[in-house]
């Protein structure tokens, strides 16, 4: 298992700024992770298809959903293989996009092994997405993310300009064009450099532009259970009950408003909210 953060160092971050505050690691276990080589070779395997390998930039927003990079060949039977056209992705990354791998540690053990190592720490469901830049321009802008980030740099620097949040701990269903962004100046300025990772909760707005000639970073996705699903839970209780699953009352009757109350409390009293938290807590660790 690859401890991607020191044992004293990811203890006293759990206890001060695990979902609180931003923190930016040091002295990150990052050699072993990925290099430019690695995400070469991957690029020639013809295994990637779109949106598993797609491009942002943020001043060409359309390219989030451009394939002409990616050429398909068919075989006799049938058969699709996706082909990376070097020339077109070259001609894109010079551009100001940025390439991008989603859940790449199906394709890199260690990158494997350092998420599963954090899925244990953090008890959560962890992924990792690896960005490549060549440019300074931004690959998304100013938003935010509906769940926590650590992002460990590999090569080159990323400068972080971090908001404080405008909605607290936005939810699956909550995107952050949704809102108005911040038009104050950053509450926070970070220049991650390799071998440092930076850890942001969900909700913090955030920029990030590079400062070097390109960058090549690692972004480990921290999905942890919410309360609210300790609901859904509570919910599956209360399916059981054959009241709960009648249709509500036609025309001008309504439920038996006392009936439906003594339900839900009883339902509560009953409910071990301890158990259903621990479970939840190893569900998101598998």
């Amino acid at each position: 298992m690859n401890n991607l953060i020191k044992k004293e160092i990811i203890e006293k971050f759990k206890k001060y700024n695990f979902h609180k505050y931003p923190f930016v690691f040091t002295d990150v276990n990052y050699k072993n992770l990925i290099n430019w080589n690695d995400l070469n070779k991957l690029l020639e395997k013809d295994i990637l298809h779109y949106p598993r390998v797609r491009m942002a930039n943020d001043n060409f927003p359309e390219i989030r959903g451009y394939k002409g990079f990616i050429r398909y060949t068919y075989s006799q039977t049938g058969d699709r293989t996706p082909h990376i056209n070097r020339h077109q992705l070259y001609k894109c990354l010079r551009d100001g996009a940025t390439l991008i791998v989603d859940r790449c540690q199906s394709f890199f053990e260690s990158v494997d092994e350092s998420r599963l190592w954090l899925s244990k720490e953090l008890e959560c469901t962890c992924s990792a997405n690896l960005y490549a830049a060549f440019t300074a321009t931004p690959s998304f802008g100013l938003h935010f993310d509906n769940h926590d980030v650590i992002a460990v740099q590999i090569e080159g620097i990323k400068k972080w300009k971090v908001y404080n949040p405008t909605y607290s701990y936005p939810l699956e269903d909550e995107r952050s064009f949704d809102y108005l962004p911040p038009n104050t100046s950053p509450d926070y300025e970070f220049d991650i450099t390799p071998g440092q990772a930076i850890y942001l909760p969900a909700g913090y707005w955030h920029n990030v532009t590079t400062q070097s000639k390109h960058s090549l970073h690692i972004s480990f996705t921290v999905i942890r259970p919410r309360r609210l699903e300790l609901f859904k839970t509570l919910f599956d209780e209360l399916k059981n009950n054959p009241y709960m699953r009648e249709p509500i009352e036609h025309g001008d009757s309504l439920s038996d408003k006392e009936k439906i109350k003594t339900i839900i409390t009883n339902a509560i009293n009953s409910f071990d909210i301890q158990f259903a938290e621990n479970m939840l807590k190893a569900q998101s660790r598998t």
